[in-house]
């Protein structure tokens, strides 16, 4: 009990801090006072975000010196430049190693001068650097001729979209229920540590969650996130519409963390199906979408959401299907049949993608569904683990079924699909060989697989 008292004291002081120092770099942003001076002061409190109280008296001074050659005297000249990873709007990543111990790294570097939004991040990813799956930040570092400052992350590889694609091009099928399990417990329990600190990440998908060697998943990019303990609504519409949770698409200002479950609920379907499940240019098509998936919210949920254009396109949606097709909507079973998702598995599925936020699953209920009984978080993704393929068909039979007519096994992806990818892949340059294989190494599936 005292271990349990100590780790739920420990995240309320990190999200006191964090509230705090996002709330400070709100106003200096907004009177434009962010000096060189302030921005040095902001990181050494982002340094000592994760310190608990008790340990903050007797850690500061023997970290203190080291602190300040981290951040700052920590510059971009100690980095060797290996590679693109990514680039964006916001600006590029890159991976590098550090010249004098050799440590990899990922950095990365905004194309505008804004300190502001680079330390809202990196008070997010200090935050989390010592919580499992989640992405942690190592230092800021500046550039001596530019002076803009560079988030110093832990390098992990490449995104979970980037691994799909490619276990798709070698099998000609997605992930197997087994592997989706173990994905999303990783998933599920970095979440559920994020909201214990009440950050909202807001953009949760398939390419903000990056593979490591070992299989191992981590939630990264934290650019949108929020933290509610002193930031209250009305909040934005922010992340991407394809992952967006209905309240967000309809512009609700007060919702909640509940919208990275949806977004992780999408992450899952795309997972077990290998395409994205709500499909749509802008708001009325991928309501439509979300219709003709999950089904029609009911006129309740209506009410909750106070949204005209809800209440205009349910309706409207209904009176243009034939009673005799879908009922209503809802066919997210057919989608997701028991030769592809197990019961337990569906439950979970359709916990998450449940349109009323106040009904959908919470990352701790996830975790604690049937779905998860005996499952050990890390088995089996890890590389050395020894285990063949015909014990997992011993084990899991009915997880390796598929249909033979199952979309995505029969259909080639759509041009929609494949123009995503290969704009992910364009952006993920990456030299460390078949990520595929060290998701699944022989051990585990074999080559003719």
């Amino acid at each position: 009990m005292a271990g349990g008292r100590d780790a739920a004291q420990e995240a309320a002081m990190t999200t006191t801090r964090l509230a705090d120092i996002c709330a400070m770099i709100r106003e200096h942003a907004a009177a434009g006072t962010m000096s060189g001076r302030k921005v040095a002061s902001i990181c050494d409190m982002i340094e000592d975000i994760h310190v608990t109280g008790a340990e903050e008296g007797s850690r500061r001074s023997k970290r203190r010196g080291w602190e300040r050659w981290r951040v700052g005297g920590n510059s971009t000249s100690c980095y060797r430049k290996i590679g693109m990873i990514g680039k964006g709007g916001y600006g590029v990543v890159v991976k590098a190693e550090h010249r004098r111990t050799g440590q990899t790294v990922a950095m990365k570097m905004p194309h505008k001068a804004d300190a502001g939004e680079l330390l809202r991040e990196a008070c997010f990813l200090a935050a989390c650097r010592c919580l499992p799956y989640l992405v942690g930040l190592h230092s800021i570092a500046r550039n001596p001729e530019t002076k803009n400052y560079c988030l110093v992350m832990e390098y992990v590889g490449p995104s979970l979209t980037h691994a799909l694609h490619q276990f798709k091009e070698y099998h000609h099928r997605p992930f197997p229920e087994v592997y989706v399990r173990r994905v999303m417990q990783q998933l599920l329990t970095g979440v559920n540590a994020m909201h214990e600190r009440r950050i909202i990440h807001r953009d949760i998908k398939t390419g903000n969650i990056l593979v490591s060697e070992d299989g191992g998943v981590k939630i990264c990019d934290f650019g949108l996130a929020i933290c509610t303990a002193k930031e209250a609504p009305p909040y934005r519409r922010v992340g991407t519409d394809l992952f967006m949770a209905p309240e967000m698409l309809l512009k609700k200002p007060d919702y909640d963390e509940l919208v990275d479950m949806w977004s992780v609920g999408c992450a899952m379907a795309l997972l077990l199906s290998g395409e994205v499940l709500f499909r749509g240019e802008g708001t009325r098509d991928l309501l439509h979408s979300m219709f003709d998936v999950v089904g029609v919210p009911s006129r309740n949920t209506c009410e909750f959401f106070k949204s005209k254009r809800l209440a205009h396109e349910a309706p409207r949606w209904l009176a243009k299907q034939q009673p005799e097709q879908h009922g209503g909507g809802d066919r997210l079973r057919e989608l997701f049949p028991e030769t592809m998702l197990s019961q337990d598995g569906f439950d979970v599925l359709k916990g998450l993608l449940t349109f009323h936020p106040n009904n959908r699953l919470t990352a701790a209920a996830a975790l604690g569904h049937p779905w998860f009984a005996g499952a050990t978080i890390d088995d089996p993704l890890i590389r050395h683990r020894r285990v063949s393929l015909e014990d997992e068909l011993t084990q899991h039979p009915d997880e390796f079924k598929y249909p033979p007519d199952h979309p995505s096994i029969k259909s080639q992806p759509s041009n929609y699909e494949v123009l995503r990818w290969r704009e992910e892949q364009q952006q993920e340059q990456h030299d460390d060989g078949d990520w595929v294989r060290g998701l699944f190494p022989k051990t585990i599936l074999s080559q003719d697989v």
